[in-house]
């Protein structure tokens, strides 16, 4: 029995990190100006991080992994 708590322990900390790890997509000027309320003006999370960011002068969505995975 302990040995398989363990190995979920371990499964769990391995795993977890790989499915929380965010994912950004470039959004194009034209998705960008089709947000209502204005993307500067969105307070979305995901988990832990901004789900908007401005990266290089450019907008994305981030998400995790496992929010990409379910399509939250």
């Amino acid at each position: 029995m302990l040995k398989l708590v363990l190995a979920a322990l371990v499964g769990l900390g391995i795993l977890g990190p790989f499915l929380l790890w965010p994912i950004c997509v470039p959004l194009t000027a034209a998705e960008v100006a089709a947000f209502e309320p204005p993307i500067e003006q969105r307070t979305d999370r995901d988990f832990h991080l901004q789900v908007f960011q401005r990266r290089d002068g450019t907008w994305c969505q981030c998400k995790t992994r496992l929010a990409r995975a379910f399509f939250f």
